[in-house]
């Protein structure tokens, strides 16, 4: 029997197929690509550690095959995209969307019943396309309906990029555990003035993470809560900035989910969500600007240079020098670590389950219209605070005469 708390670390952050991690990451759904990436031409998707072709037939319905062909491994990303699959380009072998054989031009018998290409479900929503890499490719759980994915909007679905700091050549968990660190926030970005306030409890679907602030009024606590949705999405909101308030005029809603690519790469699949348009439509470039217009030092050899105030590039700086894949029997985590902390708890477990035969959190059992993940910002007086909270009060009331 394998138990969460003899799983090495190398069980865990393992992608491959046959990896007790892998294992684990295959029992959800994964957003592949974006919907308008899927045009005419097939994709080269790769993904754990499988490389991968994802495609329209002229039928109009989603593939998603193992890339390279059964007859000669000619890749087929070059395939010829046909009504019922695709057909390599190099011998002409046609694939249906299952990877069935249906024709070789070359061979007297067309059809192979004791060849068949691999392939993997995939399904549309909320501008991706997500794929799930499980065994039970027939009858595969429900593609979670998060409220992000289906809720009313101005919509903006990105892929990851190097360029502006939103892919990483590091192991997938620290992609993970980055968007799960909450003090970070204030030294690495300064969202908060100081070390934030905050309580990680184990949720249904994730980790919740509720961040105390001080309310509008001195009787009154303010309550932003986010959460890490197993095994990877952030799923926060943010506010609009009073700042700029052309380019952020209303709460926005996001989900950022880090894939991986293989063992030591990862990168972010970004949904955002605006209750209205906004006017700045250049606004998910401002980073990627920010970073070409920074001028480097002649004696600044770090790999980054100057990363202040580039926000996903201050992230991949972190995640990427802790190495590829991180030696965390050297570190020394705090109690300021404590939502990392259960996260790893959390994933453990659910590696767990899976080696002995079981669903692992997260993973549904039954269809739903929509997951409301509860994320956002309130303010409460204090005497009406959410009893998961209470606990902080102290805290906060010391934060406050410790700076009145």
């Amino acid at each position: 029997m394998v138990k969460a708390s003899e799983l090495s670390w190398d069980d865990v952050v393992r992608v491959g197929p046959g990896t007790l991690g892998g294992n684990y990451l295959r029992c959800f759904w994964w957003p592949v690509a974006l919907s308008e990436e899927v045009r005419d031409v097939p994709v080269p998707v790769k993904v754990l550690g499988e490389e991968l072709v994802l495609f329209r037939d002229l039928s109009g319905h989603l593939a998603l095959l193992g890339a390279h062909c059964s007859h000669r491994r000619a890749s087929l990303e070059y395939g010829r995209i046909e009504e019922q699959g695709i057909r390599c380009a190099y011998h002409g072998w046609y694939y249906d969307r299952q990877g069935r054989i249906l024709d070789r031009p070359a061979e007297p018998i067309k059809t192979a019943p004791g060849i068949r290409q691999n392939w993997y479900p995939v399904r549309e929503l909320g501008g991706f396309v997500f794929a799930h890499m499980g065994p039970d490719k027939e009858s595969p759980p429900p593609l979670p309906r998060y409220d992000v994915l289906v809720q009313d909007g101005y919509r903006v679905a990105e892929r990851g990029d190097a360029e502006s700091g939103k892919a990483y050549k590091c192991n997938w968990l620290q992609g993970v555990e980055n968007t799960t660190d909450t003090t970070h926030l204030a030294y690495l970005h300064g969202i908060f003035e100081s070390c934030p306030i905050f309580k990680a409890v184990e949720g249904e679907f994730g980790v919740k993470i509720y961040i105390l602030e001080h309310g509008s009024n001195p009787n009154t606590v303010r309550v932003r809560k986010r959460c890490t949705v197993l095994p990877t999405i952030n799923r926060k909101s943010r506010e609009p900035r009073a700042k700029n308030p052309d380019r952020l005029r209303a709460q926005v809603q996001q989900a950022i989910w880090i894939v991986p690519i293989d063992d030591t790469r990862c990168e972010e699949m970004r949904l955002t969500v605006y209750s209205e348009p906004p006017k700045d439509k250049r606004y998910h470039g401002i980073y990627q600007d920010r970073a070409r217009q920074t001028e480097r030092k002649p004696y600044d050899r770090r790999l980054f240079g100057d990363i202040t105030g580039i926000v996903p590039l201050e992230d991949k700086a972190m995640v990427e020098s802790q190495g590829e894949i991180v030696d965390r029997t050297l570190e020394h985590p705090g109690y300021g670590d404590r939502a990392i902390l259960l996260l790893r708890k959390m994933i453990r477990d659910g590696i767990a389950d899976v080696a002995q035969g079981r669903k692992p959190k997260g993973v549904l059992q039954e269809e739903l219209p929509m997951i409301d993940l509860d994320i956002g910002f309130e303010e409460f007086e204090i005497d009406k605070a959410p009893e998961v909270i209470r606990d902080l009060l102290p805290e906060l009331e010391a934060q406050v005469a410790k700076a009145g």
